[in-house]
């Protein structure tokens, strides 16, 4: 909405028309929910597992109004975007968990649309999810409008919706997984386990007597075996039967569970939503970490960075350098070792200073002395005056 927009709204001016609490509550309470949308996908325990954890990764990133121009000169802000960003998403949820849900929508359904809700001075007062799978375009009066089939009667400027797409096609996020036969092979394998892993009354073995027997005798024979044998107190695993007696097994199943079908299939469906086993299992190395946050989180963090600052700031403000911006470096530095040897070579390279080291890491600020960059070798502080460099090659003179 940006600048333009909160002025005419201020002066009674606006063409949006503007959406009430009411009608904010009616939107959410159409379209579908995380249970019901993609539930074969979501209903699979290591799908569900991957797709929470793609989710809290990018919930844990905090997003925050920035003022950061082209020299790497960045002031945060703050006011009512911050708030929103950073303190509470909307009256339903804090900024953690909004993120969460949307991502895991993302994940779902390869779009997710976000609402901005402006109070009445076009101030930022909060952002939900809408619960839409699908929509529209078409243009009015030289707009851009999207529509949702879930909610006929509403349509909005495409500019005051964050849209997020995994997928991309020509009008938004594909609207189908290409997971399908994946899904159906295990779900087939995971209920044979089900079913072998059950008293299912099938025969598991004959017992076959060693005489001739007639119906009336083989019935009594049986009931017999099953009063001796079966109803005896067991406590050692072991049972005896009689030299009469011969016992055949049977395997009734099709065949047996394989396991290395189901686990390569589980890992193509992790590949599929960016990550690996060890990845998803906690056991990935700091590489295979690395390689996950810059290939499957930092697409999504930019991403946001790009539609929040598009559609929560008017031209004239991005023109000021307001951005929404992402924290990552607690991300891409996961381990402690690897923080601590961050933080290392930033204060000796003089790429940060000590406070803002205690910054980074929670810490209040140090005394003055503290805002100054360390000196080492490669780097040193002069204090003002004239200063002659000398050196270089000489002949063999001296000259």
């Amino acid at each position: 909405m940006g600048l333009f927009q909160r002025a005419a709204n201020f002066l009674g001016i606006s063409s949006q028309p503007k959406v009430t609490a009411a009608q904010v509550i009616d939107l959410l309470n159409r379209g579908s929910s995380i249970l019901s949308l993609g539930k074969d996908l979501y209903n699979i325990p290591e799908v569900r597992t991957a797709i929470n954890f793609i989710a809290e990764k990018v919930g844990s990133v905090p997003f925050y109004h920035a003022r950061a121009d082209n020299d790497g000169n960045v002031t945060q802000l703050n006011d009512h975007v911050q708030y929103v960003l950073s303190v509470r998403a909307n009256p339903y949820q804090s900024p953690q968990v909004f993120w969460t849900y949307a991502i895991t929508r993302l994940m779902l359904a390869n779009n997710v649309y976000i609402f901005p809700d402006w109070d009445d001075n076009g101030n930022l007062r909060a952002l939900f999810v809408l619960p839409f799978t699908q929509h529209t375009f078409e243009e009015k009066e030289g707009v851009l409008r999207i529509k949702f089939p879930a909610a006929a009667g509403y349509d909005f400027a495409y500019d005051d919706i964050i849209h997020l797409q995994r997928f991309p096609t020509q009008n938004g996020g594909a609207t189908r997984q290409a997971t399908s036969g994946y899904v159906q092979i295990v779900n087939t394998l995971q209920e044979q386990a089900v079913k072998d892993s059950e008293n299912s009354q099938r025969i598991a073995a004959l017992l076959i007597n060693k005489s001739s027997l007639k119906g009336t005798d083989m019935k009594k024979k049986l009931e017999e075996f099953k009063e001796l044998f079966l109803t005896a107190e067991n406590t050692t695993g072991f049972g005896m039967i009689g030299s009469e007696f011969e016992v055949h097994d049977l395997d009734l199943k099709m065949s047996p569970l394989n396991k290395d079908v189901l686990e390569t299939i589980v890992n193509y469906l992790y590949t599929y939503f960016g990550g690996s086993k060890a990845i998803f299992t906690h056991s990935a190395n700091e590489l295979e970490h690395e390689q996950f946050i810059d290939n499957t989180i930092k697409p999504i963090v930019f991403q946001i960075e790009e539609e929040s600052t598009y559609k929560l700031f008017s031209s004239k403000e991005i023109g000021r350098f307001h951005k929404v911006l992402a924290e990552l470096i607690d991300l891409e530095v996961s381990t402690l070792g690897a923080k601590t040897t961050f933080f290392k070579e930033m204060l000796f390279a003089s790429v940060m200073t000590r406070n803002e080291v205690r910054k980074r890491i929670g810490l209040p600020k140090g005394p003055q002395q503290l805002d100054a960059y360390m000196e080492s070798k490669n780097f040193q502080t002069l204090k003002p005056g004239s200063y002659t460099v000398e050196g270089g090659e000489t002949d063999e003179t001296g000259k």
